[in-house]
């Protein structure tokens, strides 16, 4: 079971932190051969009797026909319930996600008072999770193709952004299938709103996007429902966070108004099976080439960019290869992509030893790129010997660093008991374990 929380920069980085599949895992047909008997009769004194045997060979080879007809008659009929109950499922999935043009009143009776169904309310529709995204375009929002990728690796999550008119909706996405598909025929796992984009979102026990903390809580208390409140989670909002067997739900409210900031719903797939089966996708990969990045190594840590690994130093920015050059490895797998196309991102895990990296890479050269040749975006180590900005190092006493940050006049925000600081455009999250540093986040997207 995923455990998924709201971070502090709420759910902006989805778009961030997902990740493309650039090449497809053709998988090879079996192919059977054709029976073909190899009993012959090699001799006999009696015409009538090889006549006979003739016969009789004749006659097996006829039984042996009928009985592979009725084998072949039996595979195509469990091949048609197979696909027939599929077919079925997928119209019993449609018939659920199709409410569209509901008053409220409508969409609260159909979502009723059951936490454990992965049902929510988006607007004027009613949506049940695992879900397809097409059933979202039915009911009026595009796909925003600029910031959503357009593949999806084998077994990957990754998140479709949906706009429509001024309005943004954040899908979590799944491919359960062991090749790579397009992002649009992924299976919708989750559905996440913030307040910026004005979007009315419903949850099942009268639960929905207008309402402030105090209301939250009666409603839950009203209807019996666990829930788990982390009023310290972060400086500027409070977390609520509902889980059942099969989904949770994670609602942040703004620790000044109270009212709702961002609210998440996530469905649980304990039958993979059921979702597998979307088509493959023909992914034209360009040949990798070398390609010249303009990077140069940093001398110093001077600006919030820069940071120290394990004795050497880096800035975002870096290509994949400079990591290399310095003993990392790359650690194949699903969470590691072969390649990066043109123009889009990727993503790659690096391990030395002990530590660990997890490197959110773009591409911006005009032909698909290796891995080692894509630039870095997001560094996350954890583990690791490190120094950034500030000149605060693995060890170091998390209380210490937010003396120096306030001495410093440097706005911090808390993460549970980590911290996260910014300067222009560019977040640094410190990662807290037993009241020390241990790793760090560098986030450069919204780099000015």
């Amino acid at each position: 079971m995923v455990n998924r929380k709201l971070l502090t920069v709420a759910l902006t980085l989805i778009v961030a932190m997902s990740t493309i599949g650039c090449s497809g895992i053709s998988s090879a047909a079996a192919k059977a051969d054709d029976y073909k008997s190899l009993f012959e009769v090699s001799s006999s004194k009696d015409d009538d009797k090889k006549d006979h045997d003739k016969d009789d060979d004749e006659d097996e080879e006829k039984d042996d026909k009928d009985d592979k007809d009725e084998e072949d008659d039996d595979e195509d009929k469990d091949k048609d319930d197979k696909e027939d109950k599929k077919d079925d499922k997928e119209d019993e999935d449609d018939d659920d996600n199709e409410s569209a043009g509901l008053s409220e009143k409508e969409i609260r009776k159909k979502l009723g008072d059951d936490m454990d169904s992965a049902k929510c309310g988006i607007e004027d529709a009613v949506y049940e999770l695992p879900a397809k995204v097409s059933q979202f375009e039915k009911n009026g929002w595009e796909i925003d193709e600029t910031n959503t990728d357009e593949y999806l690796d084998a077994e990957r999550l990754g998140h479709v952004i949906l706009k429509n008119g001024k309005k943004i909706l954040y899908l979590e996405v799944q491919n359960f299938d062991d090749y790579t598909i397009e992002t649009k025929d992924a299976t919708v796992t989750g559905v996440a709103i913030q307040d910026d984009y004005n979007i009315q979102m419903y949850l099942p026990a009268g639960i929905d996007s207008s309402m402030e903390k105090d209301d939250i809580k009666d409603a839950l208390k009203d209807n019996d429902i666990d829930y788990d409140l982390q009023d310290d989670y972060s400086t500027y909002y409070d977390l609520f966070e509902i889980k059942s067997n099969d989904a949770q739900i994670d609602i942040g409210t703004d620790k000044k108004t109270e009212k709702v900031n961002a609210m998440q719903i996530y469905a649980f797939v304990n039958n993979e099976s059921d979702y597998q089966g979307a088509p493959e996708a023909e992914v034209d990969t360009l040949d990798s080439e070398d390609v010249d990045i303009d990077y140069s190594k940093p001398k110093k840590i001077s600006d919030i960019t820069d940071f120290e690994l394990d004795g050497e130093l880096y800035s975002v920015g870096a290509p994949v290869s400079a990591f290399l050059d310095n003993g990392w490895e790359l650690e194949e797998g699903v969470n590691t992509d072969n390649q990066v196309d043109a123009g889009d991102k990727g993503s790659a895990i690096l391990v030395k030893g002990d530590m660990s990296l997890r490197l959110h890479v773009k591409n911006d050269q005009k032909s698909t790129v290796d891995i080692k040749d894509a630039v870095t975006l997001v560094v996350d180590a954890s583990d690791v010997n490190f120094e950034v900005w500030g000149g605060f190092t693995d060890g170091d006493k998390i209380s210490n660093i937010k003396d120096d940050l306030d001495s410093d006049g440097i706005e911090y925000d808390n993460v549970g008991k980590s911290v996260t600081y910014r300067k222009d455009g560019v977040s640094l999250y410190v990662k807290e374990k037993d009241g020390k540093a241990t790793g760090f986040s560098l986030d450069a997207i919204g780099a000015k």
